[in-house]
């Protein structure tokens, strides 16, 4: 664990203006590297390329928490920083006890019907083994007029995702997956396996939206897709 004093170091000796985290306002030369890759990670909040990239979207789409009066966020990121308005219910949640406030199922939801106006659930879906219930689940908790931002890893280059139940072995996943823990990879046909649940999907890449010199001032990683996604009325 890196104490306070070594990461003080580090924002002094990386201190610049070429790039700037939209999480936590702050400007260093470059960022951090990953161990898989160059430029990705904040020196200050530990946000990385996907964080920054929701970051911007919330200041581009204000009216989406706005229009929320409660919010359920699955396997929470402290990076996944946003100004909550004072009307928004927020609630965490995660399958293992003591990492968020509702010990949850995310493929067996225990909760109501249309219990929550929106939801976050970024990065989880590649570690569930029945994806489908779990979206199934989502649209199911959702208000009619609510909305779910989803994202997972994808492999753009690929045109349907990659799953293998005989891939058991940690090196196999790894391999095939890019994680360990992960199920599958999706590829560029998440979108349909969102709509097969139920719901509208609008697909953005931030990196698009806001151009080249945005993208390298922020660090967004052009494969980072946030789905904004809606439930279709019954």
């Amino acid at each position: 664990m890196i104490g306070p004093l070594v990461r003080r170091a580090e924002w002094l000796r990386e201190r610049g203006d070429a790039v700037e985290c939209p999480v936590c306002g702050r400007r260093f030369r470059r960022f951090r590297p990953a161990w898989n890759r160059p430029d990705a990670i904040c020196w200050r909040c530990g946000a990385h390329e996907r964080h920054r990239a929701v970051a911007l979207f919330w200041r581009a789409h204000p009216e989406l928490l706005a229009s929320a009066s409660s919010l359920l966020h699955f396997a929470p990121e402290w990076n996944f920083r946003f100004q909550r308005p004072p009307h928004v219910r927020y609630v965490t949640a995660d399958l293992d006890r003591g990492k968020a406030e509702l010990a949850l199922d995310i493929r067996a939801i225990d909760l109501p019907d249309r219990a929550f106006d929106a939801v976050i659930c970024s990065h989880v879906l590649e570690h569930v083994d029945r994806d489908g219930d779990a979206l199934a689940e989502l649209r199911r908790i959702l208000a009619p007029e609510g909305w779910a931002l989803l994202m997972v890893p994808q492999d753009l280059a690929r045109a349907a995702t990659y799953e293998d139940a005989a891939l058991t072995a940690p090196e196999q996943r790894r391999d095939a997956y890019w994680q360990d823990d992960h199920v599958r990879l999706y590829g560029r046909d998440f979108p349909d396996r969102v709509r097969a649940a139920a719901f509208t999907v609008e697909s953005v890449a931030m990196s698009e939206v806001l151009g080249p010199a945005a993208t390298r001032r922020h660090g967004l990683n052009p494969g980072d897709l946030i789905h904004l996604c809606r439930p279709i009325p019954s």
